[in-house]
């Protein structure tokens, strides 16, 4: 099933995304908690009708989530395109266009396809062109360099698996107003 809005997802935080550059794109690895809470904090008292009033795809109660989020940002620009929320019980992956903005949310289907993360990760390493161009990243997608691709979704795969060890967020960065406010 595939839910489409108007409204971008609520964005990787910095501080917990391990970025693995990869050329023309860069990776993000981040185990994520979501919920009402959070959503609310970052969309305001009408989140709700920012998604047309529409739960998000395999959410049918409130949000309360965790798990790794597999992103895909331009180089370039430092947008995301893709993303992968490797959720136990609502695994889904987004079609993103910043441009418009558009927010393409698929539920991924375990049974045929086996976990996300596993089948994030394959899809990623045969058919990252052809999925960045279905979220409207063209040019980005041409762009894809096979040769450097591999190499870096290895440390990918790492990156998941030490975070997925902790099973909470792992902190990678300082926060970026902690980051602006140091000496160094």
């Amino acid at each position: 099933m595939a839910i489409t809005y108007r409204t971008l997802p609520v964005p990787a935080f910095d501080e917990y995304t391990a970025r693995i550059a990869a050329g023309a794109v860069t990776f993000g690895v981040e185990y994520r908690h979501l919920d009402e809470a959070v959503i609310l904090a970052y969309y305001g008292p009408d989140a709700r009708a920012r998604f047309d009033n529409r739960a998000p795809a395999g959410f049918d109660g409130p949000v309360e989530e965790d798990g790794l989020s597999l992103h895909v940002f331009g180089a370039h620009d430092g947008a995301e395109y893709l993303r992968f929320d490797c959720f136990e019980d609502a695994a889904h992956y987004h079609l993103l266009d910043p441009r418009g903005p558009s927010n393409t949310v698929i539920q991924h289907d375990r049974e045929q396809h086996g976990p996300l993360l596993d089948w994030a990760l394959r899809t990623l390493r045969a058919r990252l062109p052809e999925l960045l161009a279905s979220a409207g990243a063209n040019e980005l997608a041409r762009a894809v360099d096979p040769a450097v691709l591999g190499p870096a979704l290895d440390r990918v795969a790492l990156e998941c698996a030490r975070m997925q060890a902790a099973g909470a967020p792992v902190r990678v960065a300082p926060p970026p107003e902690a980051a602006k406010a140091s000496p160094h």
